[in-house]
């Protein structure tokens, strides 16, 4: 019986990063298997055009596709989404990388891992170690607003 080229698993898995995003991700099992990121995407749904578009609106049978490519749990593919974002709040999600944490910046095999927190400016802390979170090309400097970082902690949890 011969297997689709779109069905096979790959041979060797890269191990996802806590809170990697599922573009990093797939970014860096590009880099390994010297392919475009949008070649692997598509490997895995022909019909996705964009990463960001994995990273936002998978659906349940896309989630469960990429899973059994990647030889991976599904819950494991929608943990690295924005899928537990309401619909309504995914406008608050920022288009690139908006923030770091100096003390989790990571790498993986070679490459950079782009955190899914690194997406959400309402927070001021890193969900991995609770170091407080800067702004990227930011300045150096006081934040405006210490004198509210109690209340902002509040409602980063709210979010």
């Amino acid at each position: 019986m011969k297997t689709n080229v779109y069905e096979r698993r790959l041979p060797i898995r890269l191990a996802p990063c806590a809170d990697e995003l599922l573009s990093s991700w797939i970014t860096r099992h590009a880099a390994f298997y010297a392919t475009s990121p949008l070649a692997m995407l598509q490997h895995c749904l022909p019909d996705l055009r964009s990463l960001r578009a994995a990273d936002l609106n998978l659906t349940e049978d896309q989630v469960v596709r990429i899973a059994h490519i990647f030889s991976i749990e599904p819950d494991t593919v929608r943990g690295m989404t924005f899928s537990d974002i309401p619909q309504s709040s995914r406008r608050m999600i920022a288009s690139e990388p908006r923030q770091s944490c100096s003390s989790c910046r990571r790498a993986a095999d070679g490459m950079p891992v782009i955190l899914r927190s690194q997406f959400f400016g309402w927070r001021i802390t890193c969900p991995l170690c609770g170091g407080t979170l800067r702004t990227i090309g930011g300045r150096d400097g006081p934040a405006p607003f210490g004198g509210y970082h109690d209340a902002a902690l509040m409602g980063e949890e709210m979010l």
